[in-house]
């Protein structure tokens, strides 16, 4: 990742297609914009066990956020 470029975290929400819980996934990029993530498949596991790896234009929701080193603690 470019260290001058803001990070973002896009998050993403799946249904598993065995029991229809949701699944989260997070992915990180240099870029807000969504069709940056949207050309990427996800691993997603469920707890009931079923996995998969999806395409993040299949999420039921997408959300994203700046993430900085600040928030984490790591100064």
């Amino acid at each position: 990742m470019d260290e001058s470029a803001e990070p973002y975290v896009h998050i993403l929400l799946f249904e598993c297609s065995r029991c229809a819980s949701p699944i989260p996934a997070a992915i990180t990029s240099d870029h807000k914009s969504m069709e940056h993530v949207d050309s990427r498949l996800v691993e997603v596991t469920c707890s009931c066990g079923w996995s998969a790896e999806a395409p993040a234009t299949e999420a039921k929701r997408h959300w994203v956020d700046s993430w900085s080193s600040a928030k984490l603690g790591n100064d």
